[in-house]
């Protein structure tokens, strides 16, 4: 099976969603040959204010979720993007996905909440997984913080997850998670993995970008390094079967217990 993945490397600044939404749908347009594109974490109302993210927030059937929907409509595209959700008085870090019909597919709220940027503080965790199948292949999507818990990833390889999906708001602080973490998850599990991160600078906050597409050896087949951007790869999930022929990492893991 293979899908052509695309991410949109968001440079940070502050502008209103529908201008965003608007630097998206230009990229998406230059990129005709997409089946999805992955945006990062909190796309809608940047990372690091709480005051953005109220003001921002909405439910996932709101003003923005709907013109994202339109535009994976128009892009014929599925669409991953991150954003503040209201329920029930609860905010919850999310990311929706619509598919190229502009049905939505998954809402997965972050079940992992770091103290960085108060983000334990500000949002609800989650609960659930989340995973769908596109063009055959099945997805997992996590975010952020969730990535960097290996027992979450084998747990989600061992459901036959063959690429996941992770918008990210990583800083420059922690430079490890972007340029190590990410591909470790994918060389042991021996999956794909789509990381997009923002770039550029805002709230104090510089966003080191080094958005990629990891192949299931850990190797980058794209990486946006730094700047605003859209990178693509194609993915074929026989490398896959290549890959875990030669290092079982999975098969070997159910021994240990």
């Amino acid at each position: 099976m293979k899908i052509n993945i695309g991410i949109f490397q968001y440079e940070m600044q502050d502008e209103i969603p529908l201008e965003k939404i608007g630097r998206l749908e230009t990229q998406l347009n230059n990129n005709p040959q997409l089946d999805l594109v992955v945006c990062p974490e909190l796309f809608i109302s940047g990372y690091g204010s709480f005051e953005k993210i109220q003001q921002y927030s909405e439910t996932n059937d709101g003003k923005y979720a709907n013109r994202i929907s339109s535009l994976a409509i128009e892009t014929n595209t599925a669409i991953i993007y991150g954003y503040p959700e209201i329920s029930d008085d609860r905010l919850f870090n999310s990311a929706q996905l619509f598919d190229s019909k502009g049905l939505s597919m998954a809402n997965h709220r972050k079940k992992m909440l770091p103290p960085t940027a108060d983000e334990s503080k500000i949002f609800t965790p989650g609960q659930d997984s989340s995973i769908v199948s596109i063009n055959g292949i099945k997805i997992a999507i996590v975010i952020c913080y969730e990535l960097e818990f290996p027992e979450l990833i084998r747990e989600l390889a061992l459901q036959d997850v063959q690429l996941i999906i992770c918008p990210t708001g990583q800083s420059s602080n922690w430079p490890a998670a972007a340029l190590h973490n990410c591909r470790t998850r994918a060389f042991e599990n021996g999956i794909f993995v789509a990381y997009a991160n923002s770039t550029g600078k805002l709230n104090d906050i510089n966003f080191m970008g080094e958005s990629k597409i990891i192949g299931p050896d850990g190797i980058d087949l794209v990486n946006a390094e730094q700047g605003e951007k859209l990178i693509c790869a194609e993915i074929d999930t026989d490398d896959i079967l290549l890959v875990r022929e030669k290092l079982p990492y999975l098969d070997d893991s159910r021994k240990l217990y």
